[in-house]
């Protein structure tokens, strides 16, 4: 495939997939009346910031903001910390049945989600935990998804690192933190992103243990501006794209480290 041909399908998916952003970047700037009206069109006659104003002043928008800030940060924090150490268990120390806890750990990644919703409630139920920044964070701290991809990148890197500092004195905390960690800050960006990603757009568990409206998350509260019988299209597409900012921030920040980290563990044991 020449150059010309690969740069052109490289923009037609781009245009392809950038539309729906375009488009609800679009109507969030059109009044209500405009969407449904006859005259409705996708370019807004007359662009309006009511949407965004009305979205901070009539909901606790800010409120739910800082909520997801929090469980986000928490998590992807927990994750860089318990998955790392992990993965490091796993792919430098040996000892009895390590391939089988590492089998059990992916296995879990064939377990939907929907499937341990139920028993995971109950759990935070009995522990007094529903309504509270813990029932939010403590179930997703650790993952078999970034526990995989920092074991396959430490796999990678030489062992003779490790013994080379066993032989300055240094302890396995200490190989972990100042030998193997300076090496894999791909992997632990790529973490980072899935976990960031997955938590700042989860919907279903946030909205399962969460009553109080202050507590919600920005998917759960985004959920208020569509009903059944009087959607406010403009209000959900302000929400969403305020919503959306965090999350792209996050991918051009770490885009290099996500794509290096994603191809950095592709060798085989």
């Amino acid at each position: 495939m020449s150059a010309l041909p690969r740069a052109l399908w490289l923009t037609l998916i781009s245009v392809f997939s950038g539309l729906p952003v375009l488009w609800m970047v679009l109507t969030s700037l059109q009044p209500m009346e405009d969407l449904l009206g006859t005259n409705a069109s996708l370019i807004p006659a007359s662009a309006s910031l009511d949407a965004y104003r009305e979205v901070v002043s009539r909901f606790p928008f800010w409120q739910w903001f800082v909520n997801s800030v929090v469980v986000a940060a928490a998590v992807v924090a927990g994750n860089l910390v318990f998955d790392t150490l992990a993965a490091y268990g796993l792919s430098r120390i040996r000892f009895r049945g390590r391939q089988v806890v590492l089998t059990l750990i992916l296995a879990t990644l064939m377990i939907p989600t929907q499937v341990i919703l139920v028993p995971l409630y109950l759990v935070m139920r009995d522990l007094g935990w529903i309504d509270t920044y813990w029932a939010l964070i403590i179930p997703f701290l650790a993952s078999p998804t970034g526990i995989f991809l920092l074991r396959q990148h430490f796999i990678t890197l030489p062992v003779q690192l490790d013994e080379a500092a066993a032989i300055d004195g240094a302890g396995r905390i200490r190989i972990l933190v100042s030998v193997l960690l300076p090496s894999s800050w791909p992997a632990l960006g790529t973490v980072a992103v899935l976990k960031f990603m997955w938590t700042w757009g989860e919907f279903a568990w946030p909205s399962l243990v969460t009553n109080d409206e202050l507590l919600r998350t920005l998917p759960v509260g985004l959920a208020r501006f569509q009903n059944q019988f009087d959607p406010r299209w403009d209000l959900l597409m302000a929400g969403s794209v305020m919503a959306a900012i965090p999350v792209v921030l996050c991918f051009v920040l770490l885009q290099r480290l996500f794509v290096r980290g994603l191809t950095g563990g592709a060798v085989k044991e």
